[in-house]
């Protein structure tokens, strides 16, 4: 059974928003949602496949961050290398190692691109 990752919706204007302090756990593989801002806490007991896809227009602005709470390498793919970290050309993926509270923000900054905010263990490549 996949996991709810719909927020328990409050609106600001025209953006969908979390309650302050919300965090999602993802007990396995996953599509994070990008029309939201949100806090996800991935927990599955072996290494996890996540996917972001593109913000799109509507989303620019948004913020992900994603934290592990298992002692797994989990993968978060960002489709079509749009994931930007301050290193030359764009990325794909992000591993966390294989420890609790590793982190990674981002920020989509347009309608094809997040950038990284900040990072706590772990790679991109």
């Amino acid at each position: 059974m996949a996991a709810n990752l719909r927020p328990t919706t409050l609106r600001d204007r025209h953006r969908t928003i979390r309650p302050p302090g919300e965090i999602v756990t993802v007990p396995g593989d996953a599509a994070l949602p990008v029309d939201v801002d949100g806090d996800y806490l991935l927990t599955k007991g072996s290494a996890a496949a996540i996917t972001v896809a593109a913000p799109g227009a509507a989303n620019v602005g948004r913020r992900i961050r994603i934290l592990t709470g298992s002692d797994f390498a989990h993968v978060v793919t960002f489709t079509g290398s749009t994931l930007r970290d301050g290193t030359t050309g764009a990325s794909i993926t992000y591993t966390a190692t294989a420890f609790q509270g590793c982190a990674l923000e981002v920020v989509a900054i347009s309608a094809t691109g997040w950038n990284v905010q900040s990072m706590n263990l772990g790679a991109i490549a």
